[in-house]
C-alpha cells in the first residue's frame, strides 16, 4: 500500500539527516557521450560550506556546485550560516494528493539573523524536464505559503522550493534569476 501525499508537512532537524552517504558507481564502460552523466568524486574539503569531504556527482550536479561557489561570496555578505548538503537517500517527498515520491538531490541551509532558510535544489538534465515537470511544480508549490502547512515551520525558519537547475540555457536562467532574487537581493 502506497501512502498518499498531503499538504501537512512534518519538521526535522536537517543535522538528523546529515551523515556518511553512499552512491553506487557502475564501473560498466560507457559512451564518450555519456560521461557527463558519469557519477565521479569531487573533492570538496576546501570548502566549509558543503558538509562531506567529497561530493560524488554527475557533471550536472558538479556545474551547480560550482555556481554555488560563485555565489558564495555574496552569500556569505548575507548570511551567517550557509551549508549545502547533498540529500542522498534521506529526505523524500510525495506528490500532493498523490503517490509518486522523490527525493531532491540537495539542501541549501541558509540562517541570517532573522530567518532560516531551507531550500531544495534539484539538477535535472533536459531529457527529463518533462517527464519530471510535477516534482518541479511540487518543489515550487512550497513557495504558496497557502497551499502547505509546515507544522515546525514559524516566522524564522521558512521552506523554499526552486525550479530545477538544468543543462538547458533557457532553465539554467531561470535557475539563477530566481536564486538571485530569493537569496541575494
Amino acid at each position: 500500500m502506497k501512502d498518499k501525499g498531503t499538504t501537512v508537512f512534518e519538521g526535522y532537524k536537517l543535522s538528523e539527516f546529515v551523515d556518511d552517504y553512499v552512491v553506487e558507481v557502475s564501473n560498466i564502460n560507457r559512451d564518450v557521450t555519456d560521461v557527463y552523466d558519469q557519477k565521479r568524486p569531487k573533492n570538496m574539503s576546501q570548502h566549509n560550506w558543503y558538509v562531506y569531504d567529497k561530493a560524488i556527482v554527475n557533471g550536472l550536479e558538479s556545474d551547480l556546485i560550482d555556481l554555488i561557489n560563485s555565489l558564495m561570496e555574496s552569500l556569505e555578505q548575507k548570511y551567517n550560516e550557509i551549508y549545502l548538503i547533498r540529500n542522498e537517500r534521506k529526505i523524500k517527498f510525495r506528490e500532493i494528493n498523490g503517490v509518486r515520491g522523490f527525493m531532491p538531490d540537495f539542501l541549501l541551509y541558509l540562517k541570517d539573523d532573522e530567518q532560516t532558510y531551507q531550500v531544495f535544489i534539484e539538477p535535472k538534465g533536459q531529457h527529463l524536464l518533462l517527464h519530471d515537470k510535477w516534482k518541479e511544480e511540487f518543489m515550487l508549490s512550497l513557495n504558496k505559503r497557502y497551499d502547505t502547512e509546515i507544522l515546525a515551520e514559524n516566522e524564522a525558519v521558512r521552506l523554499v522550493g526552486l525550479c530545477f537547475y538544468s543543462d538547458d540555457r533557457k532553465k539554467r536562467n531561470e535557475f539563477k534569476k530566481q536564486f538571485d532574487n530569493e537569496f541575494l537581493k
